[in-house]
């Protein structure tokens, strides 16, 4: 069984409605702290993710939190 990508995930979550919500953001953050660091690729995805205003306020919060630790460390 092939991993799922932070990509194909955040994909599938905008399917929807063009948006992640809190509750797909922390479905997202499990899937990137997995291996409990926070990638190149995956990091690229959340800036583009941040950049194109797809995040709901709460989800905005949630992984840029992410994005700001992984930068502070």
């Amino acid at each position: 069984m092939s991993q799922r990508t932070l990509q194909e995930a955040l994909q599938e979550v905008l399917q929807d409605d063009n948006k992640v919500s809190k509750y797909e953001a922390r479905v997202l953050r499990e899937l990137i702290m997995a291996d409990g660091k926070v990638s190149t690729e995956e990091r690229q995805v959340l800036h583009t993710a941040l950049e194109k205003n797809q995040l709901d306020e709460e989800a905005f919060e949630m992984l840029s939190q992410v994005l700001l630790r992984a930068d502070l460390k």
